[in-house]
């Protein structure tokens, strides 16, 4: 019998064909090699690049800037060849007390890697893989995490298209949206922009309007912005505040320059509480996400080397007068 949780990574990509990657960012071994039994059963080809986390950082900690900026050489090349893409992980890299110049040449070669992948709408899926060494960043036992997250991962599409009904309903009725935070508020035009629905599959409709990466847990709904028209400040959950200039972008800080890429509200009904996990914790009900970064995958015109989750703190979501979430609660 196949796992659940690893019918339920595949399922994400029916869209999927021929070579299929699998990013092994979490170490898991065991669940690779089941991941790519599903896949060789549903008679696709799995690729598997194993460089977890832990690994990826002492690369990059003992690696020359000319030795990281080839990273992109045999990996392009096979992003040009695949027709899936599954990362298991969902744990942010850790880059602190790396040289910047050694980030900056492996930031600049993987994200020449991810433009091939975006350009060629290769569908995805990030999956957050509950380890041990996430149960102890985030003070947890094993026991605790799973039960946390593996009932969220599993909900159907179905399931998670009827729990964003409602948001979908409320955020057609307007273009403009303010975001109220204890440190500002963000205001932003989303235009004729389309909303899309991150329901934990990606289907031909998505990959045709660019929608081509979900996440495990899913269930969203998110937008891309009129990027330059994008003005005030937000604050996020470690109090860090964002300031936007005249032309859409952060003044300021690590992410000086960058622009919005898109906003999300997150539906999940069985993501209760936050743990402290972004993945997870970006898709309980009322939750908001924020990405800087790139966007034009989804439609948007931003063209940039990142693409970043981050939470505003306690947010508060108009449209037009409506209220549709209240200190991070749906209405």
């Amino acid at each position: 019998m196949v796992d659940p949780f690893v019918r339920r990574i595949v399922d994400a990509l029916p869209t999927a064909t021929g070579k299929v990657l699998i990013r092994d960012r979490a170490g898991h071994r065991v669940l690779v090699e089941m991941v790519a039994q599903e896949c060789l059963a549903r008679e696709l080809i799995p690729l598997i690049e194993r460089v977890s986390n832990s690994e990826l950082r002492r690369v990059i900690g003992t690696s020359s800037p000319a030795e990281l900026s080839g990273w992109d050489v045999e990996r392009a090349s096979v992003a040009a060849e695949i027709g899936g893409l599954i990362v298991l992980g969902g744990w942010r890299l850790d880059l602190a007390g790396l040289a910047p110049e050694s980030v900056a040449a492996w930031a600049a070669a993987m994200g020449r890697v991810e433009a091939v992948i975006d350009s060629r709408r290769v569908p995805t899926v990030v999956v957050a893989v509950p380890t041990e060494d996430v149960a102890t960043n985030l003070g947890l036992s094993m026991q605790s995490l799973e039960a946390h997250v593996m009932a969220s991962i599993l909900l159907s599409a179905s399931e998670l298209r009827a729990a964003t009904d409602g948001v979908v309903n409320m955020l057609a009725r307007e273009s403009s949206i303010e975001l109220r935070t204890p440190g500002g508020s963000l205001f932003i035009e989303r235009g004729t922009r389309p909303l899309l629905v991150d329901d934990g599959v990606v289907d031909a409709a998505d990959v045709r309007i660019g929608a081509t990466v979900s996440n495990l847990p899913a269930g969203s709904v998110y937008w891309t912005v009129l990027e330059e028209a994008t003005r005030g400040r937000v604050e996020l959950i470690d109090s860090t505040v964002l300031e936007f200039g005249p032309d859409g972008r952060v003044t300021t800080g690590e992410f000086a320059g960058e622009r919005v890429s898109h906003l999300g509200i997150a539906t999940n009904p069985l993501v209760a509480g936050s743990i402290g996990w972004t993945i997870v914790d970006e898709h309980r009900p009322g939750a908001v996400f924020l990405a800087l970064g790139e966007n034009r995958y989804l439609g948007g015109a931003n063209a940039s080397a990142i693409n970043v989750d981050l939470l505003p703190a306690s947010p508060t979501v108009l449209v037009g007068e409506a209220m549709l979430v209240a200190d991070g609660e749906l209405v």
